[in-house]
C-alpha cells in the first residue's frame, strides 16, 4: 500500500506523536552578523522571483517557451520599538555617514517552546531607509521605527531543513 505524502505525515502525527503544525507567525527573532538586533513587531519582504522569458519559434503559432531569467528580491523591512539600545539605528547611520557596511543575518522562526525552526539567510544587506514612529499624544501606542534593507540574496537555511528531519518533519 502506497501513501501519499498528507497520509504518511498524518499516519506519522498520530503514531510517533510528531507534530506537523504550521509556526505562529508572531514568534521570530531576527540577527545580523550573529547578533540579536532587536524585538521587531514585523518582518516583511520575505520575497524572490524569477523573471520567466517567453520565446516563440518562428512557424509554431499554438507554442510559447518559458525560459528562467534573472532573480530578483525584494526588500526587507523590519519594524520595532524604539529603545534605547538601537544597533539597527547605528548599522544606519553609518550609511548616511557614506560607510556602506554590508552584513549577513537571519530571520528566525520559533517554534512552540521557543526553538529556532525554520529561518532564511539573506546576503550583503545594508539599511536603505529609516522611517520613525508618528507620534500623537492623544494615543498611547509604543513609538515604532522601520529599517528598510537592500540585499543580494535569501536562501533557507540548510541547517532549518536539517532541524526539520531530525524532529521528524521531513
Amino acid at each position: 500500500m502506497v501513501l501519499g505524502v498528507n497520509a504518511a505525515a498524518g499516519l506519522a502525527q498520530r503514531q510517533l506523536g510528531v507534530h506537523i503544525d504550521p509556526f505562529k507567525a508572531y514568534n521570530f527573532f531576527v540577527e545580523v552578523e550573529g547578533i540579536l538586533v532587536g524585538g521587531f513587531s514585523s518582518v516583511e519582504g520575505l520575497e524572490s522571483r524569477t523573471e520567466v522569458k517567453t520565446v516563440r519559434q518562428g512557424g509554431v503559432n499554438d507554442t510559447e517557451y518559458k525560459l528562467p531569467g534573472q532573480m530578483t528580491y525584494s526588500d526587507i523591512v523590519l519594524k520595532a520599538g524604539i529603545t534605547a539600545l538601537d544597533p539597527m539605528w547605528l548599522w544606519y547611520q553609518s550609511t548616511l555617514q557614506g560607510q556602506i557596511k554590508r552584513k549577513n543575518g537571519s530571520i528566525y522562526i520559533l517554534d512552540d517552546s521557543g526553538l529556532p525552526s525554520v529561518w532564511w539567510d539573506f546576503f550583503n544587506a545594508w539599511p536603505i531607509s529609516w522611517q520613525g514612529p508618528s507620534l500623537d499624544a492623544g494615543q498611547n501606542m509604543i513609538a515604532t521605527q522601520s529599517f528598510t534593507l537592500a540585499h543580494e540574496g535569501i536562501k533557507k537555511s540548510l541547517a532549518s531543513v536539517a532541524y526539520s528531519a531530525a524532529k521528524g518533519i521531513l
